[in-house]
């Protein structure tokens, strides 16, 4: 989407354009992150079926403040504050601002963080609103602020924040059973909750071909992971086992493909310097999603070795590296965690190893590398699982039954509270 991009328009196009649709985020978009991803095919979709839509979102100073492909308008809001609950609060009046100017109010607003949903709820009082929670940063933010745990009045007022949109959503999605029943333990009714996997854009299921000379990982044999290097995500469980067995296929390497700051890699390329697997595993930074699809594409399989951590176990989430890959043919080795058996029938389309287990996870990484025959089948049934369950087809199936159902009881409302 972001590619494609043409200068802003005259004041008065912009003025004519009437949103049917708001999508809310605090998030640099585009950003070659697993988070923008989603959001662009979240995005597109929406324009699709219910254009004109008004994408809100944060940007770098190089960005456009306004930007308008076909059907999608971005706003974004620029201005950037060391501090993150500066920029909170900055985003939050951008989007207040941005809403209570709209020529009229739109048939449906979906935000994916309290930041902008609260703004939204109070500019917008009545308009149907979906909450896409993935994650609520009173989960979220200890990971990246530990202060934040010791802070109790910060926290409270974080809380504060959570509840008020939790309630006043009319309807919310989320992307697993666990991270559902989180919710409910927060006070949400279930008949308000919409379990929606996270989906793979099309270009993972038909990757293009590579364009312009071959990167290094596209000669030799490869294998991979690709996200952030969080503690929680368990890269060091994988470069601890494929230092088991590295001497055993000395034909293969690694590629590490991580959106992480320099402190992060610098951390893992020490351990991998310990383990004297300098020329055997590679780190790379982030490339834009038609390029990963190329590359997940040509990888032997791919790895996902989360953590048995609450972020994994409690709060719940749904990789989209796990997707992405599997609807690229791609095997997934992934750790053996409710969250991902809901992805992966491990031996089927992938395969599952008890998390944090080292020797296990070599066992199953030499299992890949060693049996060809093993990794086709893999491949095709991953990509057929996809194609049934994280195919923008499906979203949308799912969306619109939302859609439908909170639209409808908004108009019910509005129909009693107008007798």
């Amino acid at each position: 989407m972001a590619e494609n991009q043409r200068q802003s328009p005259a004041p008065e196009s912009e003025a004519r354009f009437a949103p049917r649709t708001i999508y809310i985020a605090f998030e640099v978009f585009p950003k070659a992150k697993g988070a923008t991803s989603h959001m662009a095919m979240l995005a597109q979709t929406l324009a699709e079926e219910h254009g004109p839509l008004l994408l809100l979102c944060c940007g770098h100073s190089d960005m456009p403040a306004l930007q308008i492909e076909g059907d999608i308008i971005i706003r974004r809001h620029k201005a950037y504050h060391p501090n993150m609950l500066h920029r909170v609060v900055e985003f939050g009046r951008f989007v207040y601002r941005m809403l209570r100017n709209l020529p009229q109010q739109p048939e449906l607003v979906i935000f994916r963080d309290p930041w902008g949903g609260a703004p939204a709820l109070q500019a917008l009082d009545g308009c149907p609103t979906v909450f896409e929670v993935n994650a609520l940063p009173s989960w979220e933010l200890p990971y990246a602020y530990p202060a934040i745990r010791d802070n109790a009045a910060m926290r409270a007022k974080i809380l504060d924040v959570e509840s008020f949109c939790l309630r006043r959503a009319a309807g919310l999605i989320t992307v697993s059973s666990l991270t559902a029943e989180a919710l409910k333990g927060l006070g949400v009714s279930g008949d308000r909750l919409t379990i929606i996997p996270n989906a793979a854009d099309d270009v993972f299921f038909s990757p293009p071909a590579p364009d312009g000379p071959a990167g290094p990982w596209l000669e030799g044999r490869w294998f991979g992971y690709f996200g952030s290097l969080h503690t929680w995500q368990g890269v060091d469980t994988l470069i601890r086992a494929w230092a088991r067995i590295a001497r055993d296929f000395p034909q293969a390497n690694v590629l590490i493909i991580h959106n992480n700051r320099r402190q992060a890699v610098k951390r893992l390329e020490k351990l991998v310097r310990r383990l004297e697997l300098d020329s055997r595993v590679c780190f790379q930074p982030p490339v834009p999603p038609e390029v990963l699809a190329g590359i997940i594409a040509r990888l032997e399989f791919t790895c996902a070795p989360l953590l048995e951590t609450a972020r994994n176990t409690v709060q719940g989430c749904c990789p989209v590296k796990i997707v992405e890959s599997m609807a690229a043919s791609t095997p997934v080795l992934a750790s053996d965690l409710r969250v991902t058996r809901e992805l992966i029938s491990s031996g089927l389309d992938g395969l599952l190893v008890p998390p944090g287990d080292t020797r296990a996870w070599a066992g199953s990484l030499g299992k890949l590398l060693q049996d060809d025959l093993v990794r086709r089948r893999l491949g095709v049934n991953a990509y057929q699982s996809a194609r049934k369950k994280f195919s923008r087809r499906v979203t949308l199936e799912h969306l619109e039954r939302l859609f439908a159902q909170v639209t409808d009881e908004a108009g019910s409302r509005w129909d009693k509270n107008d007798h």
